[in-house]
C-alpha cells in the first residue's frame, strides 16, 4: 500500500491519533466513530509498517517513528489546507469561520466592542474570540492555527508577518474633582503625588516614569501595583492618586477621570499585529485582518 491508494483523510486520522495518543478522542475530533478510527489506525499501520501508537499501560503512545513524522505531517496538512483556502472565495455575508483575535486586556477593551459591532453587522454567522495574550507560546499558536491574529507590544517573532497597528501614548489620569484637575501639571506636583503603576507582570512597583524621572534625580511615590489598565480607572477615581495609562483608554473613562499630559517624556508604545506567513493569501485571514486594520486606524 502507498499513498496513492490512501486518502487525504486518512492522513488526518493520523494526525488526530498522534495528536491525542487516542483512538476515541481522535474519533470525535474526527466526527466519526471508534470503530472507524481503529479501522484508519490498521491501515496506517499498513502504511507506514509501524504501529505508530503502542500499548504503555493503560493508554497508548506514539512510537519513535510517530514522533519524527508528527511535525512534518501536521504542517505539510496545514499547507495543503491553506492552498485550499486560498483558491476559495470568502463571502463574509455567509461565512461561518471562527476567527481568534489575540491581545493584551487593553487591545480588547480598546477594540473588542467596536470589533463585535463590525462582525455582526458584515458576518452575522462567523464566531469571535478573544484570547489572552501569552508571550511565550504565541508563535506556537499562529503556527498551529489555534490563533489567527495577534495585536502584541514588544514582541519580536522574525517569522511572523508584521506591520504596526497602533501607536500608542500615555497620559496621567486622576479624578475629576482632584485638587490638581483644574491647573497645568508640573513635575514637582506629579512627583509629590501618590501613584497608581499598572504592571503586567503583576506585582512592580517601577514603571517608564520612574525610570524617567530616575535621569533627572527624581523619584514619585508608587503605593499601588495593578496588574491590568482596566482596574485603574475605577481605582484612581475614588482616590487622590495619579495612574500613567495609555491615552486612548483614558478616553474611555472620561466620565470618571481626567487626564494630563505627563510633565515629563514617558515612552509610549506601539502595538504590532503579527500573523503567520502561511495564512497571508488565505482570503478569509485577509478580510480579518483587513477589518481590524481598519479599526485600529478609526479608534
Amino acid at each position: 500500500m502507498d499513498i496513492k491508494q490512501g486518502d487525504i483523510g486518512l492522513l488526518m486520522a493520523l494526525d488526530a491519533l498522534l495528536e491525542h495518543e487516542s483512538v476515541s478522542a481522535a474519533a470525535a475530533q474526527l466526527g466519526i466513530s471508534q470503530p472507524a478510527m481503529s479501522a484508519q489506525l490498521k491501515r496506517l499501520r499498513q502504511l507506514f509498517n509501524d504501529p505508530l501508537l503502542t500499548p504503555s499501560g493503560r493508554r497508548l503512545v506514539a512510537t519513535s517513528r510517530a514522533r519524527r513524522l508528527k511535525t512534518d505531517l501536521r504542517r505539510n496538512l496545514q499547507e495543503l489546507d491553506a492552498l485550499v483556502r486560498e483558491n476559495n472565495a470568502f463571502d463574509p455575508a455567509t461565512a461561518r469561520n471562527t476567527f481568534r483575535l489575540v491581545g493584551t486586556d487593553y487591545v480588547h477593551a480598546l477594540l473588542g466592542p467596536q470589533l463585535e459591532e463590525r462582525m455582526r453587522r458584515l458576518a452575522p454567522n462567523a464566531r469571535l474570540a478573544f484570547l489572552a495574550f501569552e508571550p511565550k507560546t504565541l508563535w506556537m499558536s499562529l503556527e498551529n492555527d489555534t490563533v489567527d491574529l495577534a495585536l502584541a507590544t514588544g514582541m519580536s517573532l522574525p517569522d511572523a508577518m508584521s506591520r504596526t497597528a497602533l501607536a500608542e501614548q500615555f497620559c496621567v489620569i486622576m479624578r475629576r474633582d482632584h485638587p490638581l484637575s483644574g491647573e497645568e501639571l508640573t513635575l514637582e506636583a506629579f512627583c509629590a503625588a501618590r501613584h497608581v503603576l499598572v504592571s503586567p507582570e503583576g506585582g512592580g512597583f517601577v514603571g517608564a516614569a520612574d525610570k524617567a524621572l530616575a535621569r533627572h534625580g527624581l523619584k514619585r511615590q508608587v503605593s499601588v501595583s495593578l496588574p491590568s489598565f482596566l482596574l485603574a480607572p475605577a481605582l484612581v477615581a475614588q482616590s487622590d492618586a495619579l495612574c500613567l495609562i495609555p491615552r486612548r483608554l483614558a478616553e474611555r473613562y472620561k466620565d470618571i477621570v481626567v487626564s494630563h499630559r505627563p510633565p515629563l517624556n514617558v515612552p509610549g508604545f506601539d502595538v504590532t499585529m503579527l500573523w503567520h506567513p502561511r495564512r497571508q493569501n488565505d482570503p478569509a485571514h485577509m478580510w480579518f485582518r483587513g477589518e481590524v486594520g481598519a479599526l485600529t486606524k478609526s479608534v
